[in-house]
C-alpha cells in the first residue's frame, strides 16, 4: 500500500468499504476475533506511547465490535498493572459473536464491568470505544450524554478507529463527538477523518493495517486518495527566461465556510 512521507496510506475508505475489506479478511482466513486482539494491541501500544506513565485507563463501551476492542484493550491495560475501569455505556449482555468474547476476556482478567452514570467518576486516560464507524444519524442517548460528559472532563482522550459522534464518511459531527487527543485508525483510513470537522476532532492520527494481506488490501477500490508529497505531481522545471504568459492559466472559484 503506498504511503507517504507522513506513514499514512494514500489510500481513503468509506464505512462500507472498510467494512468489506474487513470481510475480506475474514473469508481469506484470519478470524475475527484475531483481527479484534491484534486492534487491541495496536492501540494499546499507541496509548502506551503517548501516555507511558499515567497507569490509569478509563474505558467506555458502547455495544459493537468498536466496544469489543476496548474491551481488550481493558484487559491489557489491567494484565500490566494499570488501575482500569470499564463504564459500559451499552449492555454487556448484548455484545455478541467477537465483542461478547472480547467482554469475557476482559472480565476474566479482572476488569470490573460498571454500568455507565452520569455521575461515573472518568480518570487516568479514557479510551473512547462507544460508537464507531458505524453511526450514521444522531448521536442518542445516553451515548450524547457520555460524550458530553467526557469532553468537559477535560482529559486526554484515545478514540478507537474514529470518534464518536464524527461521520466516518464526510468527518461531519453528528450532533456531539468525542474531541480525541489521539485516533488510533484500523485497516484502512476512512475518508471523514480527512473531512469536513475532523480535523478538530481527530488529534494526532495514528494508522495500523492489523497486518493485513497487501494483496487483498490493493484489490479493494477505494473512495479518494490524500493529496500528499507522494502522489502529487510535480511540474516540469521552468526555463530561466519564461514569461507568464506562457503559463496557461489558473480559475480559482471561492465560496464560504464550509
Amino acid at each position: 500500500m503506498p504511503q507517504s512521507p507522513d506513514n499514512l496510506p494514500l489510500a481513503l475508505y468509506s464505512a462500507a468499504q472498510v467494512r468489506e475489506l474487513d470481510a475480506r479478511l475474514i473469508a481469506a482466513g484470519t478470524l475475527g476475533f484475531e483481527l479484534m486482539s491484534r486492534a487491541a494491541h495496536a492501540i494499546w501500544r499507541a496509548l502506551r506511547r503517548r501516555w507511558p506513565d499515567v497507569g490509569t485507563l478509563t474505558v467506555l463501551a458502547g455495544r459493537g465490535n468498536n466496544a469489543g476492542d476496548g474491551y481488550l484493550v481493558a484487559a491489557l491495560a489491567r494484565r500490566a498493572g494499570w488501575q482500569v475501569q470499564l463504564l459500559a455505556v451499552g449492555d454487556p449482555l448484548q455484545l455478541q459473536g467477537d465483542a461478547a468474547q472480547a467482554r469475557d476476556e476482559a472480565q476474566a482478567a479482572g476488569v470490573t464491568v460498571l454500568p455507565w452514570s452520569e455521575c461515573a467518576e472518568l480518570s487516568g486516560v479514557v479510551l473512547d470505544a462507544l460508537l464507531g464507524t458505524g453511526l450514521s444519524g444522531a448521536v442518542r442517548e445516553p451515548y450524547a450524554q457520555a460524550i458530553r460528559l467526557l469532553n468537559a472532563s477535560a482529559l486526554p482522550v484515545l478514540a478507537v478507529d474514529i470518534p464518536s459522534g464524527l461521520c466516518a464518511d464526510s468527518g461531519q459531527v453528528l450532533g456531539v463527538a468525542v474531541c480525541a487527543r489521539l485516533t488510533v485508525t484500523l485497516i484502512g483510513l476512512k475518508l471523514g477523518l480527512f473531512t469536513g470537522m475532523a480535523a478538530d476532532w481527530v488529534g494526532e492520527l495514528v494508522f495500523d493495517d492489523l497486518q493485513a494481506d497487501p494483496s487483498l488490501v490493493a484489490a479493494q477500490a477505494c473512495v479518494a486518495q490524500r493529496l500528499a508529497g507522494a502522489n502529487v505531481p510535480r511540474m516540469a522545471a521552468r526555463p530561466r527566461t519564461v514569461h507568464k504568459g506562457q503559463l496557461g492559466h489558473v480559475l480559482v472559484v471561492g465560496g464560504d465556510r464550509g
